[in-house]
């Protein structure tokens, strides 16, 4: 395989290149250069994003012969200037040397080996091959992985021929089948040499720090959360921003949040159980006022109202006039969508139902004595009505 020179020189932002080819793709161009200091995606590491020639750079990926192939915004030629976007790779490269250290000190001081990495665009993830991961054992883990950042421990990229692998002790999930080329590793000094081919940091001191957020099962694995330099600092700015939305809210310190949460949770479930029960006895009363018409056919109209309103309402008619036939309605605004139901005896119910959901600009369906859905003219109901009383005089 031949290696960019982003992979022997992870710091490089610019670089004079030569097109070799480009042709167009859909969505874009596809060009490849002399050289490249753009990441292609691989080893659970995205690619690099930029400037080719002034063209963006929408993907960067590897064809079979292992050459690096860019997909532009546009076509370009000649002699070109390909330009980094530094922030995002300088943030690959601390996730990445975040996985390498993680992965290295899970392997040695827990026994957890790492089955997989993937590099998100917010978090990133190690699976590791265990079911068992205590909270201890990953406090110990994220005050090592700290430790180690305060060491600073020099990150090296070596490259040698794959024949001189068995006589090093490189940590390695083995070769891709037919690999040919030199074979690229990355040690992080005194704890770790791994085969390679994403980008890293100079020193373990520039991740600046790593936070592990937590565990999840995945089959027989464990899939770990971490983010490590300036996504671990922009976690912990928008947490305090949260801590302090809270405590104004709130009216109390970060030390009483829990309890007052939990207080008004309390409250509002309580509240949430008082609340139902007086709509259930106005539901009741407001049904009994109904039954009470001498028509054959009556209109609920109740705004803002939800569905299990209108249900409450409806049983309350279905228990004193099941021959009333009536149609229910709510809206939050007079001229705009809602919800309606019919009750009453089911075989005017099947009659009304499709053509009183057609006036009002909708659609339903339901069970025998009842029809109920969506409608974009609630506002038209007084015009059902008339049609409703039509069928239940008929």
């Amino acid at each position: 395989m031949t290696l960019a020179r982003c992979q022997l020189d992870a710091t490089l932002k610019t670089l004079d290149a030569d097109v070799v080819a480009c042709h167009p793709v859909e969505g874009g161009h596809l060009v490849r250069l002399s050289e490249t200091i753009l990441y292609a995606t691989g080893g659970g590491q995205p690619h690099d994003l930029g400037l080719v020639g002034g063209r963006a750079v929408l993907d960067v990926t590897r064809d079979p012969e292992g050459h690096t192939l860019h997909k532009l915004d546009g076509p370009v030629s000649g002699r070109v200037l390909i330009e980094i976007d530094w922030a995002r790779r300088f943030d690959h490269m601390q996730q990445h040397t975040a996985q390498h250290l993680i992965t290295a000190l899970a392997a040695d001081r827990l026994g957890w080996a790492t089955t997989s990495f993937h590099l998100g665009p917010e978090t990133c993830t190690i699976d590791l091959d265990t079911q068992d991961t205590p909270e201890a054992a990953l406090r110990d883990l994220e005050d090592a992985v700290n430790a180690e950042i305060r060491a600073a421990r020099p990150v090296r990229v070596r490259v040698v021929d794959p024949a001189d692998l068995p006589g090093l002790d490189v940590r390695t999930r083995g070769l891709p089948e037919n690999f040919t080329g030199q074979l690229r590793l990355v040690e992080i000094e005194g704890l770790d040499l791994n085969t390679c081919g994403g980008t890293h940091v100079a020193s373990t001191a520039e991740l600046q720090a790593v936070k592990l957020l937590g565990t999840s099962r995945i089959r027989s694995d464990t899939r770990l959360a971490f983010i490590a330099g300036q996504r671990a600092l922009d976690h912990l700015t928008r947490a305090l921003d949260r801590e302090r939305a809270l405590t104004r809210l709130l009216g109390a310190g970060p030390e009483d949040h829990a309890g007052l949460v939990e207080k008004l949770q309390l409250e509002a479930r309580n509240a949430a159980r008082q609340l139902g029960a007086l709509h259930a006895e106005i539901a009741r009363q407001l049904g009994a006022q109904l039954a009470q018409t001498d028509a054959p056919a009556a209109l609920f109209h109740r705004p803002c109202a939800d569905a299990k309103f209108l249900a409450d309402v409806a049983v309350a008619l279905e228990a004193l006039r099941p021959d009333l036939l009536v149609l229910l309605t709510t809206s939050e605004r007079d001229e705009g969508p809602g919800l309606f139901l019919i009750v009453g005896p089911p075989g005017k119910v099947a009659a009304a139902g499709p053509p009183v959901a057609s006036l009002l600009q909708g659609r339903g369906g339901g069970r025998p004595g009842r029809y109920q859905g969506k409608a974009e003219a609630i506002s038209l109901r007084d015009d059902a009505f008339s049609l409703l009383l039509q069928i239940a005089r008929s």
